[in-house]
């Protein structure tokens, strides 16, 4: 009985500093500030579980090697991610350099995780990261296309990366169409 009494206390005094905390101010939650090691493994921890839980059932599209799927997701990466995540042969934006967490870089990311991973992030985004749910707003079609790119992204040379940029796009009230089609 006294370890059950004592169980009890301890949870209780443990929520009571939690909401000591979060009613007092004392935790930081300015970017210009990098978590303390054992937030960010909290907060590392419970993303990387989550994606990997959510993500498994995810079924990735033949095709993806596609060259036209490729290219539309250059389009989509170049509008939607280049600001954060940058490419090759570019410099960190100024709006990457004030995020924190500190935005992935997408060279590495991409050979690193799970092309099911890449897929699930984009559509759902992260919580208070800076990574919108492109699937609100954009197919998953769409999202598989800019999956595609990002999956070409290692080892691509800068010069290959300005090309898919410079490829041939018209803009025309919002809709994104390649010349070739026109």
């Amino acid at each position: 009985m006294k370890f059950l009494a004592g169980f009890i206390t301890a949870i209780a005094v443990i929520i009571v500093i939690g909401l000591i905390i979060i009613y007092s101010g004392l935790y930081d939650v300015s970017a210009a500030k990098k978590e303390s090691g054992f937030t960010e493994w909290i907060l590392e921890t419970t993303m990387d579980n989550s994606i990997e839980k959510n993500a498994k059932d995810i079924h990735i599209p033949s095709d993806l090697n596609d060259i036209e799927k490729i290219k539309e997701g250059s389009h989509h990466y170049k509008e939607m991610c280049e600001i954060c995540h940058g490419g090759p042969g570019l410099e960190e934006s100024e709006l990457a350099k004030g995020l924190n967490p500190k935005v992935p870089d997408l060279e590495h990311s991409a050979k690193e995780m799970k092309t099911e991973e890449l897929f699930w992030i984009t559509k759902n985004g992260i919580k208070m990261t800076a990574m919108p749910a492109w699937g609100l707003t954009h197919s998953d079609d769409k999202i598989w296309a800019m999956i595609a790119f990002i999956k070409k992204l290692p080892g691509m040379s800068p010069e290959k990366y300005k090309s898919y940029s410079n490829d041939s796009l018209i803009v025309t009230q919002g809709e994104h169409y390649l010349k070739e089609n026109h």
